[in-house]
């Protein structure tokens, strides 16, 4: 089950390499960011149907800055840092 904070993969499309944080829930739609090319100020949406769940949760109440986000996906193994 996708919720705020999960970590998702794209399932096609030009970021299905990447791993992004859903830091926002609407409808049938995740607002999803990594902390590099999709930063926090500017989440990407998202159709929850076209994200795969990792089954890891991120705590966004201690990621405040997209530095944080992106050493917290680190920490995980969920990013690369030359992607």
């Amino acid at each position: 089950m996708m919720k705020i904070g999960s970590i998702v993969r794209p399932t096609a499309g030009k970021n299905q390499d990447r791993f992004f944080v859903v830091v926002s829930m609407e409808q049938d739609c995740a607002l999803v960011c990594d902390g590099r090319k999709r930063k926090l100020d500017h989440p990407k949406r998202k159709k929850c149907k076209h994200l795969e769940d990792t089954e890891h949760q991120l705590d966004l109440s201690a990621v405040t800055t997209n530095k944080q986000l992106r050493k917290a996906l680190t920490s995980l193994g969920f990013f690369r840092a030359n992607a």
